[in-house]
């Protein structure tokens, strides 16, 4: 028997390795990760769960976050940060990585040389972060629940081929490709529903 899907989940980010492993909690349609500085890194595979097809995930971060709580906030979907939030990019130590596991996320969202830059700076406000395209939105958790109350409206077919799609036209040069793969997520889309994440790669 299948679990029953529930639209929004919302996690503590120290039990992100554990969530993956639960079905009910693998069927959300979206999951907000309440993420908390000082629980150190993350397992890869609670990474990539969270950056997978199957699902929206959203980032909301608090009043500190220090570089191993980012690099969970950046394996997510969106982030959202309390306004008066502080975000510390920086290693406690020369012997630890910068936002282990999610440094390419960080590059997407704001290139190499600022990536550096916020690396071995320090820290910022979340207002500059949010300018600067590392935090999508302002708030509270509350309203990162309700935004992704409003995401889980969509069918999780929809949301899965559209976030795989995002991801193929983020690496690929190939425009004709991605056309090509548009065309594809359409047909899956308007056959029965039930298969449309199949071909999909995570």
């Amino acid at each position: 028997m299948e679990p029953m899907r529930k639209a929004v989940v919302v996690i503590p980010s120290d039990e992100v390795d554990q969530a993956r492993l639960d079905p009910a909690l693998n069927a959300a349609t979206a999951v907000v990760v309440n993420v908390a500085s000082g629980g150190g890194p993350q397992a890869d595979a609670a990474l990539d769960w969270l950056r997978s097809p199957g699902r929206v995930s959203l980032a909301w971060l608090s009043s500190a976050a220090d570089t191993d709580a980012l690099a969970v906030a950046l394996a997510c979907d969106l982030v959202v940060a309390e306004a008066n939030a502080v975000l510390d990019f920086a290693p406690a130590t020369d012997v630890e990585l910068p936002v282990h596991g999610s440094l390419a996320a960080l590059v997407d969202r704001v290139g190499v040389s600022r990536a550096l830059a916020l690396i071995v700076g320090g820290h910022i406000p979340a207002d500059q972060a949010n300018q600067w395209g590392i935090v999508d939105r302002l708030g509270s958790l509350e309203s990162a629940i309700e935004w992704a109350e409003q995401i889980s409206q969509h069918s999780p077919q929809w949301l899965a081929e559209v976030k795989a799609l995002l991801g193929q036209a983020r690496h690929s040069g190939d425009q004709a490709l991605v056309r090509r793969r548009e065309r594809e997520s359409l047909v899956r889309l308007a056959s029965d529903g039930g298969g449309a994440s199949e071909g999909i790669s995570e």
